[in-house]
């Protein structure tokens, strides 16, 4: 097999989001996951509709890698724009399974489950980037926050895709390797 992950791919991006995505929601998400995939980021999400399903066709759209983290046994229930489907029939569990595989994670609206997922990356010290603008949910309710006092950090706020593309580049530079930490208290 000739595929390098590691040179073809700065890193994965996990994308986190709801399932339910009005038309410019859909829209924006779409344009998120297309700059990803042109600027080398595999995408790492819950692989089902919404926010999934909109940042993968955009991924797919540009050619780019995609991963779903689904909540089923059978894998036919992820999205027709997931290339690997990884089963993880936990329920709401797989959301620290998607956080994990991301080397950064980008929150697009969301209910509650975006929000556990924003704590988790929090936890495990992922930077994390917030789209705001003309999305409703958590990203924008906690964009330039901080969840608590464990880390450094703000929640990044990107006002458009383009922003956040250009957040991970900054990221990506500025520190060589940008890796999983392990919580230091619960």
């Amino acid at each position: 097999m000739d595929f390098d992950f590691k040179k073809s791919f700065k890193g994965t991006i996990s994308v986190i989001g709801t399932s339910e995505i009005d038309v410019v929601t859909k829209k924006i998400t779409i344009e998120l996951g297309r700059l990803l995939a042109e600027n080398h980021y595999a995408i790492s999400c819950g692989g089902l509709s919404g926010v999934m399903e909109a940042v993968c066709k955009g991924a797919k759209l540009a050619n780019g890698l995609t991963i779903g983290v689904i909540p089923f046994e059978d894998k036919s229930y992820a999205n027709k724009y997931v290339d690997v489907v990884i089963p993880v029939p936990f329920s709401q569990a797989r959301n620290i399974i998607v956080v994990l595989s991301g080397d950064a994670c980008v929150a697009v609206g969301g209910k509650a489950g975006t929000l556990s997922e924003m704590c988790f990356a929090w936890i495990y010290g992922k930077p994390i980037i917030a789209l705001t603008g003309e999305v409703e949910g958590w990203s924008s309710k906690m964009a330039g926050k901080k969840i608590d006092d464990r880390r450094g950090d703000v929640i990044y706020e990107a006002k458009t895709p383009q922003e956040v593309v250009d957040k991970l580049n900054d990221l990506f530079k500025s520190q060589s390797k940008i890796m999983y930490k392990m919580p230091t208290e619960f």
